[in-house]
């Protein structure tokens, strides 16, 4: 219909291609990896560069001095560790079911689970792969998806509800504790984004909770002020490492690329 137009493609997995060998390549038979191109290969990427860019901006730094901790929290969740400016590692696989607890898919998992499930249930490899991306998570926890909705059900006493939140920090605090230590203790600032990260104030509390040993001293109440809508930063005065809530912005991101790579 449009025969003039240029065509741009942006891919959510640009921003991860730095990722060193070590990190994006899995320990497989390699004639298999390299004949189907199995590695991780990350998603989330264009907040992760909004993300880079508008942290650094906040930081008075160059992008390419910053070292980082994102973490995009949305119904899809995933973190990224960055590394000069540039992705060193991600949690997101070769699709986006690795990684993190979401609303409705499992994260990381024992890979011998889709095997048992196949072998106990009777299931195919394609209903299995239904179950961990629509079915698990938190819905496959406690029955729902919204985080919101979750809390709700902790604060009216459900145990699966407060089980489910407990997996869900813990992974998140798991990568954070990862990401630490592959950026050699060397970290500019952690961020918080997209709709969990930006807006829920308790998460961002128990992500936090008892790592100022870690030089990250999260302010309670800057905290608890923060209810999405802009930016801001929420470490205590004085502490080691800065801890900002940025709202991304994919769209935008994906506009300044189509923008760049047309001249």
């Amino acid at each position: 219909m449009f025969p003039a137009a240029r065509q741009v493609a942006v891919f959510d997995t640009a921003f991860h291609t730095t990722m060193p060998r070590w990190n994006k390549t899995y320990a497989l038979p390699k004639r298999l990896a390299e004949k189907y191109r199995i590695r991780k290969y990350g998603f989330h990427g264009t907040s992760y560069r909004w993300l880079t860019e508008q942290a650094a901006l906040r930081l008075g730094k160059d992008v390419g001095d910053v070292n980082l901790i994102l973490m995009h929290l949305g119904a899809g969740a995933s973190m990224c560790a960055v590394k000069g400016g540039k992705c060193l590692d991600t949690t997101m696989g070769l699709t986006p079911t690795a990684g993190l607890v979401m609303a409705t898919r499992c994260g990381d998992i024992d890979p011998s689970v889709v095997a048992f499930l196949v072998d106990k249930e009777g299931m195919t490899a394609d209903e299995v792969e239904s179950v961990l991306n629509l079915e698990s998570g938190l819905v496959g926890m406690c029955g729902l998806k919204d985080i919101r909705d979750v809390h709700a059900a902790e604060r009216r006493g459900e145990a699966a509800a407060a089980e489910a939140l407990d997996v869900y920090v813990a992974r998140i605090r798991g990568y954070l504790g990862s990401y630490m230590f592959q950026l050699g203790g060397r970290v500019d600032a952690v961020v918080f984004s997209a709709g969990v990260g930006e807006h829920d104030a308790e998460v961002r509390r128990r992500v936090l909770e008892g790592m100022e040993w870690a030089g990250l001293a999260l302010d309670v109440e800057k905290n608890a002020a923060v209810v999405g809508g802009g930016a801001a930063r929420i470490d205590r005065d004085g502490t080691v490492v800065p801890i900002l809530v940025v709202p991304t912005d994919e769209e935008r991101s994906i506009a300044m690329q189509v923008s760049e790579l047309l001249g």
